[in-house]
């Protein structure tokens, strides 16, 4: 049924106009509901078919390619501002490396042919052809010692391969994100005789060497500046579901695969050790407004030592020798509160300033300033599906308003004055105030502005911003090698994907070819710099240790 496009506003009567207004809102609410139990109707009947042994309702795919679906809610096409575009000239940024002349056949040319000059045509050509070598090393005898002295092959030739082989197995594998099958039919095509084995070896990282360099990557990154964004996507490990991590700034990217995606999950990895825990003034503060019970929180205060940090082995023999028994929210909350603490209490490695994320709870109280992503804040008015006209054109009036602002951010982060940022906090201000009618839209806006603080943090940060889609992206990096190579079977597996894709996507932040990298790091790593280094050396920073 249509719903007849009334504006309650050409209502004279107050009294009239709010019920109209009310009535609207049931109707939404209403309308909501039902597209709600529609969807849960047909999930149902299809799992009673599933479990009588019938079909049920066959997902059909249109012929054509259908418009946007109704849970879309990606904000690319408000948000996004038109440049021109022009292909880039290709030619002007190759070195001729080699030069090669193309003349005609004479006996092919009519008799009143005239040589007319010279044209050029620059292309890019690539070599794949497989060479078995044969190092004939000299071998001395030292009778004083009673041993012999093989002389060494060239830096980087190892289990039978060039360091090529050994650099682009997990450039593709990794950075390019082939599966283990279709690398090794790719190896075998061009002519290499490679054992399954050996590519599953050169794409773990048996010796740690890599690994080494991904952690020292995302230590010295988390000093690289004043602020990080995170995200996390699901992951599975041997068949177990785990959470990925990915953290991340204009200089690089890390991946970290965990357990679980909890507070103390993220606080690990911006921590990048295991976590410590301490009772100080702020984790009582934190305790003391939690749910915990009064005599809980007593027993506690007098348990645990006092600004002294202890493992999470530690903290459970004090609980148990003072006969505490947490159940797993308290479990949660105490953990929470201790170990942030112990993070802000510690000096060994920078505590960061901002923290860039989506909404989710687990990232808050982890820094002392948090800002959030407009785009994720977005997504929830994008779930609103109105059928009420005066309520759609309410939405499309408030988004209209909503990323007119959005660019007025983006052009503050190019030229910031004060003047602009005390206009643009009344701007905002005066956008969330809008009261339109619509009760879902009203709500929404009442909690974009709760978020006030962490919305418009890039006013004092102008570097923070405004999304967090390059987090985003480098998680759905995890996701597209999840959807090719399923899971890693092991922890050996899992780390070696955290740090192959951490050296790729900071290679790619860094604009350092990551074939080369790899390759140049294995043949003269004495001369080559590491990606920590680089970063290091970018931001003006010393090279942080591993944890």
């Amino acid at each position: 049924m249509q719903i007849p496009d009334l504006n309650p506003t050409t209502i004279p009567d107050l009294a009239t106009r709010q019920i109209v207004i009310q009535l609207l809102n049931v109707i939404e609410t209403l309308a909501a509901e039902n597209a709600a139990l529609r969807v849960e109707s047909q999930q149902l009947r299809d799992e009673v078919a599933r479990l009588t042994g019938r079909s049920g309702k066959p997902d059909i795919k249109p012929p054509t390619p259908p418009p946007a679906p109704p849970d879309d809610h990606s904000s690319e096409a408000e948000r996004r501002t038109r440049t021109p575009r022009g292909k880039p000239k290709k030619n002007a940024t190759l070195i001729v490396t080699h030069e090669e002349r193309c003349v005609v056949d004479p006996a092919t040319l009519p008799p009143d042919a005239v040589r007319h000059g010279v044209t050029d045509a620059i292309v890019q050509r690539l070599r794949i052809n497989v060479e078995v070598v044969r190092f004939v090393r000299e071998v001395w005898y030292v009778p004083s010692t009673n041993t012999t002295i093989t002389a060494p092959l060239p830096p980087g030739y190892r289990g039978g391969f060039c360091p090529t082989i050994h650099a682009l197995v997990p450039a593709l594998g990794h950075g390019a994100n082939v599966s283990q099958p279709a690398l090794l039919t790719f190896l075998r095509d061009v002519g290499l005789t490679i054992g399954t084995g050996t590519v599953a070896r050169m794409l773990l990282d048996p010796d740690g060497f890599w690994a080494d360099e991904a952690a020292a990557i995302h230590q010295t990154g988390l000093a690289t500046g004043s602020w990080v964004a995170t995200d996390q996507t699901s992951t599975r490990v041997d068949g177990q579901n785990e959470v990925c991590h990915v953290v991340g700034n204009a200089l690089f990217t890390s991946y970290h695969t965990r357990p679980g995606g909890t507070r103390q999950d993220v606080l690990a990895v911006l921590w990048g050790q295991e976590l410590r825990y301490r009772l100080n003034d702020e984790a009582l503060a934190w305790l003391q407004a939690s749910s915990l019970p009064r005599t809980l929180f007593r027993r506690l205060r007098e348990a645990l030592p006092h600004a002294m940090d202890m493992t999470a082995a530690e903290l459970q023999q004090h609980l148990t020798t003072a006969g505490i028994t947490l159940n797993a929210q308290q479990q949660q909350q105490v953990g929470d509160a201790l170990a942030v603490a112990a993070y802000h209490a510690q000096t060994q490695v920078p505590v960061l300033g901002w923290l860039l994320s989506d909404d989710a709870a687990v990232y808050d109280h982890l820094t002392d300033t948090h800002a959030l992503c407009w785009v994720h804040d977005w997504r929830h008015y994008a779930k609103l599906a109105p059928r009420v006209p005066q309520h759609q054109a309410s939405l499309k009036a408030f988004g209209d308003r909503y990323w007119a602002f959005y660019r007025d951010l983006l052009a503050y982060q190019q030229a910031p004055t004060a003047a602009e940022r005390a206009r643009l906090e009344d701007a905002f201000d005066a956008l969330v105030e809008d009261v339109t009618g619509y009760a879902a839209l009203d709500d929404r806006i009442s909690k974009t502005a709760d978020k006030r603080a962490q919305l418009l943090a890039v006013l004092k940060h102008p570097d923070i911003p405004l999304h967090n889609n390059a987090m985003e992206l480098a998680a759905r990096r995890r996701v597209r090698k999840r959807d090719v190579s399923f899971g890693p079977q092991s922890r050996t597996g899992a780390r070696a994907w955290d740090t192959f894709q951490t050296l790729a996507a900071t290679s790619a932040k860094l604009g350092v070819g990551f074939f080369h990298y790899l390759r140049d790091r294995i043949v003269t790593p004495a001369t080559t710099p590491t990606f920590a280094e680089r970063l290091a050396q970018r931001a003006g920073v010393a090279v942080q240790p591993a944890a």
